[in-house]
């Protein structure tokens, strides 16, 4: 759609080159203007005497074919949006990802570390507290033989 779009924009700009053409080509109410400068006499003698209805004609419907195109291309771009604005609505959220904070996430490891530590050395000494208990236990055990 977005070629055929580009397409009818340049023939809408060739039709506007035209119609300047065509106005600048007739004659003014006063048989001057630029009508007469540009050739006036000369759009005469090829169009035949009755120059003014035929130059008439082929503004008003080169004005008719201008206005239909400025309308078709108004609704094409239209549609192009909409379905641009469609196709970026169905696509996934983009999220911005969080600033790293290095020095928060250097604090954050060495705690975990300290508590890692803290965890492991009350553990051990537990273990020493149950294993002397265990010792104790048996030395205190009398000996059967």
């Amino acid at each position: 759609m977005s070629i055929l779009a580009d397409i009818l924009t340049i023939v809408l700009v060739l039709i506007s080159l035209f119609l300047i053409l065509v106005v600048l080509l007739q004659k003014g109410n006063a048989n001057g203007g630029m009508g007469a400068a540009m050739g006036g006499g000369m759009a005469e003698s090829a169009l035949g005497a009755d120059t003014s209805n035929v130059l008439t004609k082929i503004t008003r419907n080169t004005a008719i074919v201008f206005f239909v195109m400025i309308f078709g291309l108004g609704l094409a771009y239209i549609y192009l949006n909409s379905a641009e604005q469609l196709a970026d609505d169905n696509a996934l959220p983009e999220f911005a990802a969080p600033e790293a904070n290095s020095a928060g996430l250097l604090e954050t490891l060495s705690g975990a570390e300290t508590a890692a530590e803290q965890a492991a050395d009350s553990l051990g000494n537990q273990v020493e507290s149950a294993a002397e208990e265990v010792d104790a236990a048996v030395a205190d055990e009398p000996k059967s033989e």
